[in-house]
């Protein structure tokens, strides 16, 4: 009887059923506020702003995630609905797109049990949320993955119209961010790993030499948008330095008060962008230029090692808080006897630093895979798994620790999705009894959405 409701259950639990619950969800956030902005959307959506009025701002991203923006702030308005609609549609959009991911590899019933994880983990949500540009890359990297794990279509110069087709989607996960070069890293290896079979060289060179075009490609898809971006709009980096001072009164030598200041300088290094290279340089010394300066940031997840240790040393990350008081009056025949004051937080935007299990789930499928790759039983999901894992989260481990550059939390959202597709996989490939791995699965989606309930962003029974 309990193999059979467990069956019933996951074939009740659809994915359109999921992520029609989770865009009602979005839709019902993304009002909060109705004015301010959140985390990021402070730069953002000013940039967005700036894009319609043909004003180039914001340089140190490229500029496509912040015109998915402003095409919804120039259909629906300047307004919490037009920052954000856009950037909501895309991760609802991204959720289908790994669920088509998530059932080649592990079937149906396992592959909505992936994309919940990844539509309820806290990070995902908020960001999908909020005008940011992290979501809307994330899916043009999926929908490049599935291009090009289809491997369809007929062929051009010998090369699958999904692999151009998963080219071009590359391309703008790029444009979107420049975070999605992780996801070229992660292309690029799987493309190795499946042709390492060949030993002749007769062989891998057309290989070679399909990957050395769709590369060229790539940087096509890169260089081609940017140049014309910096053509037209004109982008600058500029430093500008204010010195301000403050007046001090002190005695002369016949007892006058007088004035003692220094003189304000203010000095503009204007550098205008002329193309794609220099902009990438100038995001790339943007980048480099953040670094961790005191001891007080070691502990505030800004080391990558800080987002997975069983127990964390830090704080959910605030994007958001607002705050009210709430005064609790209490009378006795009409007579006020006590007053007590409470602050609440109707409005919390929180991006969790770490959501159990899914975060700690690095520790167990990381082994697995490598285990699975080094007695040669591996699967392509095996390869794409640790491939995935290590392509987004060792180059935050070195910038972290070696070169001391602060890596925010939020970062981590490039690798969350290769552990919430890792975990069914995992529990599949070790627990058979079909019973006892739903029970599993079953109980893992309770704690995601215990903490999904606890960090839900819009306290709205508090009063």
């Amino acid at each position: 009887m309990t193999q059979s409701f467990f069956s019933k259950f996951t074939s009740i639990i659809d994915v359109k059923i999921v992520i029609l619950i989770l865009f009602a969800l979005h839709l019902f956030v993304i009002s909060f506020p109705l004015k301010g902005t959140v985390f990021d959307e402070a730069f953002y959506v000013p940039a967005a702003r700036d894009i319609l009025n043909g004003v180039s701002s914001n340089p140190e991203h490229p500029f496509l995630g912040k015109a998915w923006i402003s095409i919804g702030i120039y259909i629906f308005g300047d307004n919490w609905f037009g920052w954000r609609i856009i950037p909501t549609i895309f991760s609802v959009l991204s959720l289908s797109v790994f669920y088509l991911i998530s059932k080649r590899f592990l079937g149906k019933n396992l592959a909505v049990y992936a994309t919940a994880m990844l539509g309820f983990e806290v990070m995902f949500f908020v960001h999908g949320s909020l005008a940011l540009l992290e979501v809307p890359s994330i899916f043009f990297a999926f929908l490049s993955f599935w291009l090009y794990l289809e491997r369809k279509g007929r062929k051009i110069l010998k090369i699958p119209l999904y692999y151009w087709l998963s080219t071009l989607a590359m391309g703008l996960a790029f444009l979107s961010k420049e975070t999605a070069a992780f996801y070229v890293i992660i292309i690029i290896f799987l493309y190795i790993t499946s042709r390492i079979q060949f030993t002749n060289y007769k062989e891998l060179l057309p290989k070679l030499y399909k990957a050395i075009i769709l590369l060229l490609v790539l940087a096509g898809v890169y260089i081609i948008p940017v140049t014309i971006y910096d053509i037209v709009y004109q982008p600058s980096s500029s430093t500008e330095i204010v010195i301000t001072h403050t007046v001090v009164q002190v005695p002369d030598e016949f007892g006058m008060m007088i004035d003692n200041s220094t003189v304000t300088n203010t000095a503009t290094n204007k550098v205008t962008i002329n193309n794609a290279l220099e902009h990438l340089i100038y995001t790339v010394s943007y980048a480099s230029g953040l670094t961790i300066t005191n001891e007080s940031e070691v502990n505030s997840g800004n080391y990558a090692w800080n987002w997975i240790l069983p127990i964390p040393n830090y704080p959910p990350s605030p994007y958001y808080v607002e705050s009210a008081e709430v005064r609790h009056t209490t009378k006795s025949n009409e007579e006020i006897i006590g007053i007590t004051t409470e602050t609440r937080h109707p409005i919390s935007w929180y991006g969790i630093g770490t959501n159990i299990p899914i975060w700690w789930s690095i520790w167990l499928i990381v082994p697995f895979t490598a285990f699975n790759i080094l007695r040669k039983e591996a699967k392509e999901i095996d390869y794409f798994l640790l491939i995935w894992i290590a392509g987004t989260y060792l180059p935050m481990l070195y910038t972290s620790g070696v070169v001391g550059r602060i890596v925010y939390p939020f970062y981590f959202i490039q690798t969350v999705p290769a552990l919430t597709l890792g975990i069914p996989y995992m529990v599949s490939s070790i627990i058979k009894d079909r019973l006892v791995r739903n029970v599993i699965l079953v109980a893992l989606m309770i704690i995601v959405l215990t903490v999904f309930i606890l960090y839900f962003p819009v306290r709205v029974n508090e009063f």
